[in-house]
């Protein structure tokens, strides 16, 4: 007992060490070998902790989460280099806090040049793109540019919180699932939860949250509020609505109503009319214009130039969208769901085939999946968490440029693990625990 403690205080102490040294290596992008070298070192111990040192108790539990809470501290008033995402959500706030419709306008348009600054403005990317943040997530920007201004540091903190609550309850449900502790290394510690929620502040930890809480109430009998907890998942980023048919089946049609009319009551709160056909018309372009670390529609594009001598950069998009709706359907249809881990563990999959035919896969996306780590401890998903930050080599050139390698890197040994994983019918990293049924 005290030797595995005393190796568990150990590992954490030199994790701590990585994340300090995090903040001396200065802006990230100009130092990307020496930020890879740091995470992928972060990761490893974070793979080896989930290996050898079991957390067979509760005490034991909240020493994990302990160190997972130093981590997130130490690097939160970081500056995230290696996102700007921060700075759009205080620029939206800035827009609607003065009386406009931040789905109105763009960033860059005439109407709003009397907002802008030499502070927040330069940081903004996309600035001809109107905003794609749905109502809640434009909510909680909202109130923190009340309470804080345009700091960034109070909303790094706000949406880092919101991470660290979902961790929360991730322990909480394998509690009453009765599940091995373990599986929260994959969470606590693993480097891509710590840098993209408390370093980046990543506003996707609203969905992760809502999502999680959702499964706890559908698993508590509370079906009404858990479809409530998904329209909020869905409200803060809209890629968990896929799941909806899933909590219909589970949770039934009455449940789903108000799930349904929730959503609708805090869209009409935020949404004009006018706003919701804009902020749907933005959302094309997330198929059709954008791409970053994009796999199946990367090889895609490549096939189409080297064997058809065609671009067919923006022909993909709408192609991979509506193999996305069959295989959700096919998912939602066919899935066993005999309680609510069949519900996360579904929507687990839903989200994977979402970011598989993505043609945008920033890291942090990688979240949508992730989040059912602790209970399904794939290690295709666990690889992809590492590999994905080969991604920001991307950011080292100017302009942005993605090498080929990384890609392979990354995407190669996933699909791989995949497949198997598929074959074998579950994860290869459970093999080590006695699960009970959920």
């Amino acid at each position: 007992m005290l030797r595995r403690l005393v190796l568990i205080c150990l590992v954490g102490v030199v994790l701590e060490s990585l994340w300090v040294a995090i903040h001396a290596v200065g802006p990230l992008r100009e130092n990307t070998g020496i930020f890879l070298q740091i995470i992928f070192a972060a990761f490893a111990l974070c793979f080896w902790s989930y290996l050898r040192l079991p957390i067979p108790d509760n005490r034991t539990a909240l020493l994990v989460i302990g160190f997972g809470l130093l981590f997130r501290l130490t690097v939160l008033p970081a500056t995230p280099y290696q996102s700007e995402d921060v700075y759009r959500y205080l620029w939206d706030a800035r827009v609607s806090s003065n009386g406009i419709d931040p789905f109105r306008y763009a960033p860059n348009a005439l109407e709003l040049e009397k907002l802008r600054d030499t502070k927040l403005y330069p940081m903004l990317n996309s600035k001809p793109y109107v905003t794609a943040y749905p109502p809640l997530s434009q909510m909680l920007f909202r109130v923190c540019y009340a309470l804080f201004g345009d700091r960034v540091l109070p909303i790094k903190t706000v949406f880092g919180l919101l991470e660290f609550a979902a961790l929360l309850i991730a322990w909480y449900l394998l509690r009453v699932l009765k599940q091995p502790f373990e599986p929260l290394y994959l969470m606590a510690w693993n480097p891509f939860f710590i840098f993209e929620f408390s370093h980046s502040g990543h506003s996707d930890s609203g969905m992760i949250l809502l999502t999680l809480l959702s499964i706890l109430l559908l698993h508590r009998g509370r079906n009404f509020f858990a479809l409530a907890s998904h329209a909020g998942a869905v409200l803060s980023k809209l890629h968990p609505g896929l799941w909806f048919p899933l909590y219909l089946r589970r949770a039934g049609w009455k449940a789903g109503l108000v799930g349904i009319s929730t959503g609708v009551v805090v869209a009409l709160l935020y949404f004009s009319p006018a706003g919701l056909i804009r902020y749907l018309a933005s959302l094309r372009l997330y198929y059709r214009l954008f791409e970053f670390n994009a796999g199946i529609h990367y090889f895609l594009c490549y096939a189409g130039r080297v064997w058809f001598r065609q671009s067919w950069d923006q022909l993909t998009g709408p192609f991979l969208l509506i193999l996305l709706v069959i295989i959700t359907a096919g998912i939602c249809w066919k899935f066993p769901l005999r309680n609510a881990a069949d519900v996360l563990h579904a929507g687990f999959w839903i989200m994977t085939a979402d970011l598989c035919l993505a043609t945008t896969v920033h890291p942090w996306y990688l979240s949508w999946a992730a989040l059912a780590l602790p209970f399904f401890p794939y290690l295709f998903m666990f690889y992809w968490t590492g590999a994905v930050f080969l991604s920001y080599l991307a950011y080292q050139y100017r302009p942005v440029y993605e090498p080929a390698w990384p890609l392979l890197v990354q995407y190669l040994p996933m699909y791989v693990l995949m497949a198997y994983e598929i074959y074998r019918g579950g994860p290869l990293l459970e093999h080590r625990f006695d699960r009970n049924e959920l």
